[in-house]
């Protein structure tokens, strides 16, 4: 009797036990746990394309290592250290109510007394000035951690040379007092050269008092009409040494570029524990940072450079797009641009989900508005020392502006009016005059209650000459 043997069961091959769902959905998972992070850091970074570098870097930084001989940074540093140590509380910022004629009391004796004293080093410091440039912090190193300690010095010298000059405009020295005023105008030109924003809202600071110390001995100098003509051509080449914003613009891009680790301590602090600090750089990583931080940046810096050196009236109107965290122009219609140039709704975008940019990012809009106010200020300047030479020849001022400025070329254009208007001016009488610009907010206020102040309604001038 013949019997069938039944076949042995085939086992399962090592495959089949791999993709068996028990075997495949953890791993899957676990795959999946593992890949996610990194999936999320391409996502972010496909937010914005790598814009490249914004600007010619190694030119750039060439162009602005200033060389030892030509620095003034050396001579500046010598001269604040010959300043005597006060003896008391002085306060050198009362130069301003001394031009303004009000009675000196002990504390303000005081601040002349320690004046005096100095002598020394504000005439070390006056020579300094003459120096052809000035540069604190070398290009290649400057960080958010940089130290501008001679840059900020610098308010105090300018705080004595006002005070300097009302002493010689007291003595009846207006070739000494032109001197002072020349020297603050000078220093507040220099330390805005191959500087950051920061460079330039000092050199802002300094030229406003300047301004305001000039307008005022103005209506008081008894120069003759030459000599004030020197003065204007002395005013006109220190103000040429003006650098453009899209210098700082790009000095404020290296700045970024080489604090990285700054601004992941802003969010990383010393006190954060070991076993944080080891986990937590995976977590930028991750957020597609730095890389996005650079990115956004380069997009940023590169769409402010094509018209911030523009004048205002000149300029596209700004971005209106998401939050608003970045400053961009909007690009006119007509005009072609390069397909790395992405739109600002792309940038703002992209800029709402790095937080390193959002710790980085200078405040643009103000920094405009106050380069673009002392742009006016340099104009309103000028302009008055050329009213004031006009009343020297003709014994007062001018009807109106064309018959100071011959051309229309040279009328001087108000670039805070929407259109370039030419700037206001108002002959009151034989010795008085107005002169305006509309100011910050763009509106034509009848130039009533006019200072140079950032703040004021209208920016400008009212000159009463006294006889």
């Amino acid at each position: 009797m013949m019997t069938t043997k039944n076949p042995a069961p085939k086992s399962n091959s090592g495959w089949h036990r791999l993709l068996h769902p028990w075997f495949v959905i953890p791993v899957m998972i676990v795959v999946l746990l593992i890949a996610a992070p990194f999936m999320y850091r391409s996502y972010k970074l496909s937010l914005i394309s790598d814009p490249g570098e914004p600007f010619d870097v190694a030119a750039f930084i060439s162009e602005h290592t200033v060389p030892d001989s030509d620095n003034a940074l050396a001579p500046f540093r010598n001269a604040h250290a010959l300043l005597t140590t006060p003896t008391g509380d002085i306060d050198t910022s009362i130069g301003t109510d001394l031009w303004d004629g009000v009675a000196i009391d002990e504390k303000m004796q005081s601040a002349i007394d320690y004046v005096k004293d100095n002598e020394a080093a504000q005439i070390a410091w006056e020579k300094a000035s003459h120096m052809p440039d000035f540069s604190e912090v070398r290009p290649t190193a400057i960080d958010y951690n940089s130290l501008l300690e001679t840059t900020q010095n610098t308010r105090e010298f300018a705080r004595m040379c006002v005070i300097r000059a009302w002493i010689a405009s007291e003595n009846g020295n207006d070739a000494e007092a032109a001197k002072w005023l020349l020297c603050n105008l000078r220093t507040s030109r220099l330390v805005e050269l191959h500087g950051c924003i920061i460079n330039r809202l000092v050199g802002i600071a300094l030229h406003n008092m300047s301004s305001e110390t000039i307008v005022k001995w103005l209506d008081r100098q008894q120069l003759s009409q030459s000599e004030l003509e020197q003065f204007l051509n002395e005013v006109q080449a220190i103000q040429q040494m003006t650098p453009p914003i899209s210098d700082h613009i790009k000095m404020e891009y290296l700045m970024v570029l080489h604090s990285e680790e700054i601004l992941q301590g802003e969010v990383f602090p010393s006190s954060t524990p070991g076993a944080a600090k080891a986990v937590l750089p995976w977590a930028f990583y991750f957020q597609g940072e730095p890389e996005l931080l650079f990115r956004v940046y380069g997009h940023c810096v590169s769409n402010n450079l094509r018209y911030v050196d523009l004048p205002k009236y000149k300029r596209p109107s700004r971005s209106s797009h998401g939050s608003n965290i970045c400053y961009l122009f909007e690009k006119p219609i007509t005009e072609s641009t390069h397909p790395s140039n992405l739109s600002p709704e792309k940038i703002e975008l992209a800029a709402e989900s790095s937080v390193l940019f959002q710790l980085a990012y200078y405040q643009t809009g103000s920094f405009l508005e106050a380069v673009d106010l002392e742009n006016m200020r340099i104009r309103l300047l000028e302009t008055a020392i050329q009213l004031e030479i006009y009343r020297k020849a003709n014994g007062e001022f001018p009807d109106t502006l064309s018959q100071v400025f011959t051309s229309t070329d040279q009328l001087p254009i108000d670039d805070l009016d929407a259109k370039g208007a030419i700037l206001n001016y108002v002959k009151e009488g034989p010795l008085h005059y107005r002169l305006w610009s509309v100011g910050a907010d763009g509106i034509d206020s009848g130039g009533v209650n006019l200072t140079l102040d950032r703040d004021a309604v209208d920016l400008g001038i009212e000159m009463i000459r006294k006889p």
